[in-house]
């Protein structure tokens, strides 16, 4: 036995003695080779003439185009199609390409790329702590001849390089592309919280999601109601879906030529490119969900309640009755079956929830009776004001948004998500408020 160890040691030490006589698998050290990848990049980024066309898709699966161009001195200049502004304003900032355990593209100081990363949900409507799930640092996967393959450092977005053309960057800088991205902005143009597009003869009503980049289209077919929810995407000419909106014999695969027509209110804008079609405001949706506003209700029966951080939308205007201004202000929170005030009467309560003299709390709203629900609405009727003493000299807000609720031809309920509903104006939809959880 110990002869055949001996043996077999010997065998190992030989095998490791002409390893060590072989030459190194790479002719170049570890660190050489990166440096050699990192001035390639850096040789492709700077060296394309008209930059680069950049299409990101976020951990959620959004899809945002960008347009780089790219120096030699790591300064970066950039358009998006985020909003109206950033597809019309290059922004320059400066860049990086550093070996981080493999190359890498890192964007260090604030650009477009940073908005959708924030973590802050106030500069672009995401979440909390992580914003629409997109990155600013990159790495480098895979380098062609005419595109570069990233990946999000730390939210795994990818994000896809191709060489532009000059037709490609004149589309940025001649404003192409912002009109493009008119559509996502319907509603500073059509006051109405309902947008119906009519093409073909047949109305759907659009739902738009500019965080997610979804739209949901809703139409009546033979009597029944139908609803088709895709992502979409924009291009130079228009909006494209990832998945086409199918009704019988008519397909709709993107949507071109949006133009705004002040004299009539109304969007002209093309279906496949043959098709034409219009976008306007309706008073009433498409089909109504009639089970909303009772489902709204009872979300907020028990220990559940509702909560509006602008209080109501009106003509195109945010907080248009300026809760936000009232002293201490944080919410309006609504509560069904809020308080029994006898004789088996239960008022609900739209509380005024402020940081006040006595600390955060519920300090004044206005009460109302049980509430009706027909035609597949919510009608409120007035029982009162809860804690009138506290409501201050400049009662105005309050006032308005008192009587906003009573409005005699009550409200639709549209829920927007599992934890939100807006409740819509059936007088005209020009006015509307927002519920979360």
């Amino acid at each position: 036995m110990k002869r055949v160890l001996l043996y077999a040691l010997s065998a190992l030490l030989a095998f490791s003695g002409c390893d060590k006589d072989d030459n190194n698998l790479f002719e170049q050290s570890a660190n050489e080779r990166m440096y050699a990848a990192l001035a390639s990049y850096q040789q492709a980024l700077e060296t394309s003439q008209y930059g680069w066309n950049a299409q990101l898709v976020t951990s959620q699966g959004g899809i945002y185009n960008f347009h780089f161009s790219f120096n030699n001195a790591n300064r970066v200049k950039t358009f998006s199609d985020i909003d109206t502004t950033t597809a019309s304003v290059e922004k320059e900032s400066s860049y990086r390409l550093k070996a981080l355990q493999q190359p890498c593209l890192l964007f260090d100081t604030y650009t477009y790329l940073h908005i959708l990363a924030d973590p802050d949900a106030a500069v672009n409507g995401g979440d909390y702590g992580a914003g629409l799930y997109s990155d600013f640092e990159f790495s480098l996967d895979t380098l062609t001849a005419d595109s570069i393959k990233l990946t999000g450092r730390q939210q795994g977005s990818k994000l896809i390089l191709r060489k532009s053309t000059q037709a490609d960057l004149q589309a940025w800088t001649s404003g192409t592309w912002r009109s493009s991205i008119l559509f996502q902005s319907t509603s500073a143009f059509i006051q109405q919280y309902f947008k119906v597009l009519t093409v073909g003869g047949t109305p759907y009503e659009i739902r738009i999601n500019p965080l997610t980049r979804t739209i949901t289209f809703i139409w009546i077919d033979g009597g029944t109601p139908k609803a088709f929810t895709t992502t979409y995407y924009f291009s130079s000419s228009g909006i494209e879906f990832t998945q086409p909106l199918v009704n019988g014999n008519t397909t709709i695969r993107y949507l071109s030529g949006l133009s705004w027509n002040t004299g009539t209110g109304i969007f002209q804008v093309n279906a496949n490119g043959n098709l034409a079609g219009t976008i306007a405001g309706a008073n009433a949706p498409v089909a109504n969900d009639a089970g909303a506003p009772l489902r709204w209700w009872n979300g907020a029966t028990g220990a559940g309640y509702w909560r509006s951080f602008d209080g109501f939308r009106a003509n195109g205007i945010t907080d248009a009755f300026g809760v936000k201004t009232l002293p201490g202000f944080q919410f309006i929170i609504f509560f069904s079956e809020y308080q029994d005030v006898g004789g088996g009467l239960f008022v609900d309560l739209a509380g005024f929830y402020l940081n006040g003299s006595q600390g955060p709390g519920l300090y004044y709203g206005p009460a109302f009776q049980p509430p009706v629900f027909n035609n597949g609405r919510i009608y409120f009727t007035n029982f009162g004001v809860l804690g009138a003493a506290n409501i201050p000299a400049n009662r105005a807000p309050f006032d308005n948004t008192r009587l906003q609720f009573l409005s005699t031809q009550g409200y639709y309920l549209v829920q927007t998500s599992a934890g939100s509903y807006d409740m819509v104006s059936a007088a005209d939809s020009r006015r509307w408020i927002t519920w979360v959880r």
